[in-house]
């Protein structure tokens, strides 16, 4: 048996049976696939590239399902994995010239969805550095300065240093956002 914990239920399912482990991923991934999709958003990604990363990273999760413990920092250690993985394959393809941390404009279809605030949120987190808005990727979604921290792999401190600056700085650009 494998126990496997999703939100706050947590139950034992047998390894290898295909019906209540495909019911529970399926509630899973219902549950948790536009989540992904804005995470890997607020880390840096375009609509597009997010909805692709969500794929591959809900593909992954659904194949190694059975040994998966905490299923949603799971999700999200493995998109910002293949984010970074998405970046440095592109700038070994492009010119040097272009910024790889760039933003890409929400695609059209995922802009839909999106409300006026999200978009703005969004917009905000892409003035932060790097680090900064990963720890508020993490934070929005619900997770604590020690989760973040084990699963990026710094201390926890550093995380909520990371979060006071991204606070800061954050402030800043609504304060710029309102002089308009």
């Amino acid at each position: 048996m494998v126990t496997v914990t999703v939100g706050p239920e947590a139950g034992a399912v047998p390894v290898g049976s295909g019906g209540p482990r495909n019911v529970e991923f399926a509630q899973f991934f219902r549950a948790e696939h536009s989540k992904l999709i804005r995470f890997v958003m607020a880390t840096g990604a375009g609509g597009d590239e997010a909805a692709e990363i969500a794929q591959v990273t809900f593909v992954k999760a659904f194949e190694s399902w059975d040994v998966i413990r905490v299923p949603r920092a799971w999700i999200r250690r493995v998109a910002a994995n293949e984010l970074t993985a998405a970046r440095q394959a592109a700038r070994r393809q492009t010119p040097h010239a272009t910024l790889p941390d760039a933003p890409v404009p929400v695609s059209t279809a995922l802009a839909v969805e999106l409300t006026e605030e999200a978009r703005q949120v969004l917009a905000a987190l892409q003035e932060l550095p790097p680090r900064q808005r990963q720890v508020m990727a993490w934070i929005i979604d619900g997770f604590g300065a020690t989760e973040i921290a084990r699963e990026l792999g710094v201390s926890p401190e550093s995380v909520r240093q990371s979060y006071a600056k991204a606070r800061k700085n954050l402030g800043r650009f609504y304060g710029r956002r309102k002089k308009r």
